[in-house]
């Protein structure tokens, strides 16, 4: 990981990885900072320094030090910050999503809010007062991802046993294939298609073709991005997509960069970003089919 920056993951309790995928602290000193976020999942996030813009469908939403919600996104997220800048945050997995905000994903996708819109005062004042021990050393980046997920986990609602099924399916049928069938993920489902359809894009922020597409290439970027790439996994990303420049639009869509610059050195935020293990978790989940 090059020097300028440092990111770190750290696991969930046990009995919150179903809801939490990790957290992460995240650092850099950097004065500038220019970027991309791959399109990806809900997340908790506290911001204890640093300001800047991300650019959403909506326009430019400004960003500075407090509790924030990104509510996953459809395509690469471009952003500039101005440091020193440095992140606590929590990855949350789609029934995290539904559990703690009580939202559907799919009204809210593509926008970043401050996190009291959908968790109301007590975000701020916990916020407030994990950034403030941060900020001043009596908290350190662990320890504040971790009491960021015992504070979700207090907070966390319940979500019916049967929409639980339909969420954690289509993880796994996610999970199973860069380019899963379509056919596949409704075999498994008691739903009608049109009932999974609808409940897939109020979970996931997307309907099933959608969200396969984008995992597939934030996947697929995942896997390019590897120094050590196999040749098993470079015939699966070839088998995945109709030819190369199919496969490069659709990375540049959900990633921003194309393939010949994923992991670039210019770039060495996102190509740790990238490799988020919000997708490593994605096979864990097949244990629960």
């Amino acid at each position: 990981m090059p020097s300028h920056f440092s990111l770190a993951y750290f696991d969930p309790p046990p009995e919150l990885n179903r809801h939490i995928l990790t957290t992460f602290f995240f650092s850099t000193e950097q004065v500038e900072i220019e970027d991309r976020h791959p399109g990806g999942l809900g997340q908790v996030v506290l911001f204890p320094r640093g300001e800047g813009e991300a650019d959403l469908p909506g326009g430019v939403q400004p960003v500075s030090p407090g509790a924030y919600m990104f509510c996953g996104f459809s395509a690469a997220m471009g952003f500039r910050m101005r440091g020193p800048w440095h992140s606590i945050g929590a990855s949350l997995s789609p029934l995290g999503w539904a559990a703690l905000t009580g939202q559907p994903a799919n009204t809210h996708i593509d926008r970043l809010v401050p996190a009291r819109e959908f968790l109301g005062h007590d975000i701020d004042v916990f916020g407030d007062s994990l950034i403030a021990r941060y900020n001043t050393g009596t908290t350190s980046g662990e320890a504040a991802c971790h009491e960021l997920a015992d504070w979700i986990g207090r907070r966390l609602g319940k979500i019916a046993p049967s929409h639980e099924r339909l969420i954690e399916t289509t993880i796994c049928w996610l999970g199973s294939s860069l380019n899963p069938e379509m056919e596949d993920l409704f075999a498994r489902l008691t739903y009608s298609r049109r009932q999974g359809e609808r409940l897939i894009e109020r979970y996931f922020g997307l309907p099933p073709a959608a969200l396969a597409r984008k995992f597939r290439a934030v996947r697929a970027a995942a896997l390019l991005s590897q120094e050590d790439l196999g040749d098993e996994a470079e015939a699966e990303i070839a088998a995945a997509f109709y030819d190369q420049p199919h496969m490069i639009r659709e990375i540049r869509r959900f990633c921003g960069y194309t393939p010949s610059r994923l992991g670039g050195p210019a770039d060495p935020i996102f190509h740790t970003m990238i490799r988020l293990k919000n997708f490593d978790r994605l096979a864990q989940f097949r244990a629960i089919e």
